[in-house]
């Protein structure tokens, strides 16, 4: 037997003991059948005439070193691979030597290219409507953060579509011990995750900053920043539109900020959400009586509050008599609009209350009557200068000015 004859019989009994992975000696085996190779080249490059029987079945041999080129892969390691042909063949390395580019390549077909780019492209329109969303809560940290992750997690799972993102894939998963045949489609896997994580935060994000936004708008309420309060609340419900709190501190901020009919629509609005909304409801029949002049339809609105009188705290319901009084004062009904805040103030001495009392006394020429009241709410006015329910702002003028005639006479 010739040379040449050995070198092959050599890379054919190396073949024929291709280990298997996780074999312990797998990576010496594997380097064996690799100079084989090489000596093989070696000695058909050394012979001068070499027969056809001679290269068919160097041919045979190469196909069956080919078709295991994934097993070689998986078994010595895709890293271990390219770092031996860096050392043995660093110019220009003949191709049995690149066979962990060979299934590579053989994984990263359009098969699996295809549903990577389609989940991908998905994800860029998450992150794109996640940004149109936050843009109507504002600037904030939060949003800045969210939108930074989703768009770290999308460049992640583009970067798997070039050959370095792939490399650094394929080191991730052998450190992490995941075998090569678990690694056909590193792309779907992590476009797929991607994906999850960008709806995850696209779900999770506009909630959080919209409660951010809430907690905002709390505090310039506290602080009497009407104005402000209601730009972070309009941006709290336009990042979530259900957000009943929200849609009533807004309602109150408006009320505050005297925007009345924005402050209507937003007190209906929490109605709608929240039936048992009795604040609402009182705010709202005060707008009616106050804006719309509309009595009848707040008249509508307390008779509500009336049928469930038993459920309503009593704080809340001094201010549905109050304005149920106020109503039936301004329909000319003097005794029911009497019954009304004479009960009102049974639960409660409320400055307002006074003063439509004493409307109603003096609507009736009970002047004596009506005096009194115009003189209780101006000691409640001047002693508690900050209370709790509201005196419209002419009240307090009328009063003195009737107060004043009064004296004159």
């Amino acid at each position: 037997m010739n040379s040449l004859d050995q070198t092959i019989s050599a890379y054919q009994s190396a073949l024929d003991g291709l280990p298997q992975e996780g074999d312990s000696d797998a990576q010496s085996r594997i380097m064996t059948l690799l100079i084989a190779r090489d000596e093989v080249a070696h000695a058909l490059a050394e012979t001068r005439c070499v027969s056809s029987s001679t290269m068919i079945g160097v041919n045979i041999l190469d196909e069956r070193l080919r078709r295991e080129s994934a097993a070689i892969d998986a078994a010595a390691g895709r890293a271990t691979l390219a770092n031996w042909r860096q050392s043995i063949h660093p110019l220009k390395s003949p191709w049995w030597w690149s066979l962990d580019e060979r299934a590579a390549d053989a994984e990263h077909n359009p098969l699996w290219t295809i549903p990577a780019g389609v989940l991908f492209l998905f994800s860029l329109g998450v992150i794109a409507d996640t940004i149109t969303t936050l843009r109507n809560g504002g600037l904030n940290r939060l949003s800045v953060f969210g939108t930074l992750m989703q768009t770290v997690l999308a460049l992640l799972a583009g970067s798997t579509f070039l050959a370095g993102g792939r490399e650094w894939l394929e080191k991730l998963f052998e450190k992490l011990g995941v075998s090569q045949k678990f690694q056909r489609a590193p792309r779907v896997l992590v476009a797929l995750g991607v994906l999850a994580l960008t709806l995850g935060i696209s779900l999770l994000l506009p909630e959080l900053v919209a409660r951010y936004r809430n907690r905002q708008g709390d505090q310039f309420f506290t602080d009497k920043q009407y104005p402000s309060a209601v730009q972070n609340y309009q941006q709290a419900v336009a990042l979530k539109p259900s957000f009943v709190k929200a849609h009533f501190n807004l309602a109150l901020a408006y009320d505050k900020s005297h925007d009345y009919p924005n402050a209507i629509s937003e007190y209906e609005r929490s109605i709608d959400f929240n039936s048992k909304n009795y604040t609402a409801y009182n705010n709202l029949a005060r707008l009616y009586i106050l804006q719309g002049k509309d009595y009848n339809g707040a008249l509508r609105r307390l008779d509500y509050l009336r049928t469930n009188l038993t459920e309503i705290p009593s704080g809340i319901q001094y201010y549905l008599f109050k304005n149920r009084g106020w109503a039936n004062l301004e329909l000319h009904n003097y005794r029911q609009a009497e019954d009304d805040l004479v009960w009102a103030l049974a639960k409660h001495d409320g400055a307002a209350t006074h003063y439509l009392l004493g409307r109603v006394f003096e609507e009736q020429n009970r002047k004596d009557e009506a005096t009194e009241q115009w003189n209780s709410l101006i000691d409640l006015v001047q002693h508690n200068p900050g209370p709790e329910e509201e005196v419209e702002a002419d009240w307090t003028g009328h009063a003195q000015e009737q107060l004043w005639k009064a004296r004159a006479k």
